[in-house]
């Protein structure tokens, strides 16, 4: 009997030692910093953890009195944790909301802290003094829970998408509930109603000015109930961004000449960086601009490049494409191509070399091949085809020179040459005929020499007409 009195004894002070020891893992305290309230207001209480174990610990705060009350924290949460290094303090703001309260007096809100490392749960009491229940609708506190969606970056040259989900947490009906978007760019008002325990997705679409500078913004939401708020309002974060853009302003068009007017534009008065447009090669070499651009290659694109200047947001380029010039050279060019073909003589001789023969390191023979071609449009009669030889060249009479024989084969006594000629009948067009010989110099002649050109007398149209060929230039 004795040993299990003892026995109890020690229990008793183990678990008293024990619990001990627990409450010394993190200690709690309440500052409170708005807890007198009207039944439409929140209260607000700031709590104090501190951690008295050598390890690093993370809390969770959360209230078992929900759905009567809601503990929160602004902006919300969720969970409620609070991480506090070893032997620190750390703490955060509690927004207590009553939700389903409706008279007057002091009320105990109960929330619970529950330590992550030693797995220990303590509670605390936040008193709450209600002092007017003037803002009960219908009886109840008015609970319509918000949410707002909007794209964190504004593009203010579009439509800006809003999304509001209204949620009613009790049976009072809003007969006019009051909308109020506010920013510094957005200014509406929205009117709805609200059913009991309704929820209602309002999806709306807000337009700003195009030339809203860029900046952070915020969209304030408030919720209204015959003037009265029944929400703190929800605020978004939001950004409107900059851009660029180019107009075009007109565009006229002429023959071969256009001129293209375009506004540069940006929502930053202050923009210091470049606009441009697309061009190519040939459009740059035929464009002025003004202001003047210059020329930038970019993936293989060329560009017309401006450093921005703007006045009120816009800055006025003008781009004039003129190919009248380029007009004028290809015509200039097709009339001379024209005249030549029209003014050339319609026989043409070209004279060249072949077979030739060498001996002591020079040239000693060779056949020389005249081809006397019609490359005009009608038909050419009563040619005369002359050839002079120097005289340091003979000529053999007797090799054959083709379809056509030397009508005259002549030798001038006093400068030693000897003039060659055949005649022929006609031409057809685009005929070629064609006539040789074959020469033999006294000595192998050394280096390059040069054969003077033939010359033709030819009537074409019942005109008479002088051609020459080219010279032959024939070498080592």
């Amino acid at each position: 009997m004795v040993f299990f009195k003892k026995f109890g004894i020690f229990a008793f002070v183990l678990l008293l030692y024990a619990s001990l020891a627990n409450a010394a893992l993190f200690d709690i305290s309440v500052e409170p910093v708005k807890d007198k309230i009207l039944i439409d207001e929140f209260a607000k209480f700031k709590l104090i953890i501190k951690n008295n174990m050598q390890q690093a610990d993370e809390y969770r705060i959360y209230s078992p009195d929900f759905p009567i009350w809601d503990v929160r924290t602004e902006p919300i949460v969720n969970p409620i944790t609070l991480v506090v290094s070893p032997g620190g303090e750390g703490s955060v703001e509690l927004v207590v909301d009553p939700l389903k309260i409706r008279d007057i007096g002091t009320y105990g809100v109960i929330v619970n802290i529950r330590s992550e490392a030693a797995n220990q749960l303590k509670s605390v009491q936040l008193k709450v003094s209600i002092l007017s229940v003037k803002g009960l609708i219908q009886g109840y506190v008015p609970t319509v829970v918000t949410s707002v969606g909007i794209p964190e970056k504004i593009d203010p040259r579009e439509e800006i998408p809003i999304k509001i989900v209204l949620n009613n947490q009790n049976i009072i009906n809003y007969t006019k509930l009051t909308i109020r978007l506010e920013s510094n760019s957005i200014q509406d008002t929205i009117n709805t109603s609200l059913e009991p325990e309704e929820e209602k997705t309002l999806m709306l679409t807000e337009r700003i000015d195009p030339f809203a500078m860029p900046q952070e913004d915020e969209l304030a939401v408030s919720v209204f109930s015959d003037d009265i708020s029944i929400i703190n309002p929800i605020v978004k974060k939001v950004e409107i961004m900059e851009y660029t853009d180019k107009e075009l302003v007109s565009q006229k068009k002429n023959f071969l000449r256009t001129k293209t007017v375009y506004d540069f534009v940006s929502n930053n008065p202050y923009y210091e960086g470049k606009f441009r447009t697309e061009t190519t090669l040939l459009e740059s070499i035929f464009s002025s601009e003004n202001p003047k651009a210059r020329i930038a290659k970019e993936n293989g694109k060329s560009y017309f490049v401006w450093n921005a200047k703007l006045e009120n947001n816009r800055m006025r380029v003008t781009v004039t494409k003129n190919f009248i010039p380029l007009f004028a050279v290809i015509i200039l060019l097709l009339v001379v191509i024209a005249a030549y073909y029209a003014l050339r003589a319609p026989l043409v001789i070209r004279k060249e070399a072949s077979s030739i023969v060498k001996s002591e390191g020079g040239v000693s023979e060779m056949s020389v091949i005249l081809r006397v071609q019609n490359r005009g449009r009608t038909k050419i009669k009563d040619i005369e085809v002359t050839e002079i030889i120097p005289s340091i060249i003979n000529i053999e009479r007797e090799v054959s020179i083709g379809s056509l024989q030397p009508t005259k084969l002549l030798r001038h006594e006093k400068k030693g040459t000897t003039i060659v000629k055949w005649e022929l009948n006609n031409l057809d067009v685009s005929e070629e005929r064609v006539l040789s010989y074959r020469m033999k110099s006294k000595l192998s002649i050394l280096g390059t020499f040069s054969l003077p050109a033939a010359t033709a007398v030819f009537k074409a149209n019942d005109k008479t007409f002088t051609t020459a060929s080219n010279r032959l230039n024939v070498g080592n």
